[in-house]
C-alpha cells in the first residue's frame, strides 16, 4: 500500500541521501543488513527498545542506498542484486528474532516467514519474466516496516493482551499473524496479476 507513495517519499529521501554522498551505496546496504541483524538478536535477547532503534536505522539505510546510487550515477545490476539479497536476509533475521523471543511463537514465525519471502519472491519474479518489478498488493516491504515499528512499540509498553492455551497474544505474535495473513493475501494478489499479464502476452 505504502509503495504508492514512493514519489512523495523520494522527495524526503533526496536530502538525506545527499548527506551520505561520499559513501559507497553498497556500504549503506551492508549497514542496513547489520542493523537488521542486531535488531533480530536484541529482540531474541529481550531488548525490544534496542530493536526499535535498529529497525528504524535499518529501514532508513535500506531506503537511501538505491537513491544514493542514482544520485552518484553508479546504479548497477550488481548493486540491485546486493540490495535485494540483503533485504531478504534482513527479513529473515528480524522474523526469527521475533519468533524465538520470549514474546513470540516459532510456528507463527514460520507462517510469517513464508508470507514475507513469497511476497518478495513474486515481486522480483515478475521482473525476471520480463515484466516490471511488482510492488502491488495488500502489504509490501514498506508496509511491513511501519507495522513492525508500531508493534515493537506496543510490545515495549503493553506486554501481553491475552493467553490462549499455549499461545500468548502478545503484540509480537499479532505482528507475526499479520505478516502471515497479509503476506498470503499479497502473494495471491501478485500471482493473479503476473498470471494475467503473462496470459495476455
Amino acid at each position: 500500500m505504502l509503495d504508492s507513495y514512493r514519489n512523495r517519499v523520494d522527495g524526503i529521501l533526496t536530502p538525506i541521501s545527499k548527506a551520505f554522498i561520499r559513501w559507497n551505496p553498497n556500504t549503506i546496504s551492508v549497514l542496513s543488513l547489520v542493523f537488521a541483524g542486531i535488531a533480530g538478536i536484541s529482540y531474541f535477547l529481550g531488548y525490544p527498545a534496542i530493536t526499535l532503534i535498529m529497525v528504524i536505522l535499518s529501514a532508513l539505510f535500506d531506503a537511501i542506498d538505491g537513491k544514493l546510487a542514482r544520485l552518484k550515477g553508479v546504479s548497477s545490476k550488481l548493486g540491485d542484486f546486493i540490495d535485494h539479497s540483503f533485504d531478504r536476509f534482513s527479513d529473515i533475521f528480524l522474523i526469527l528474532g521475533f519468533a524465538f523471543s520470549r514474546f513470540g511463537n516459532v510456528y507463527l514465525g514460520l507462517f510469517a516467514l513464508i508470507g514475507v519471502l513469497m511476497t518478495s519472491y513474486l515481486g522480483t519474479q515478475a521482473q525476471a519474466l520480463g515484466l516490471n518489478r511488482l510492488y502491488a498488493g495488500l502489504m509490501g516491504r514498506a508496509d511491513r516496516l511501519v507495522i513492525m515499528i508500531v508493534f515493537i512499540i506496543l510490545q515495549i509498553f503493553v506486554g501481553s493482551f491475552y493467553r490462549f492455551n499455549y499461545i500468548s497474544l502478545t503484540p509480537t505474535n499479532i505482528l507475526l499473524i499479520i505478516f502471515g495473513l497479509f503476506g498470503t493475501v499479497t502473494v495471491v494478489q501478485r500471482f493473479l496479476i503476473i498470471y494475467g499479464k503473462l496470459r495476455d502476452q
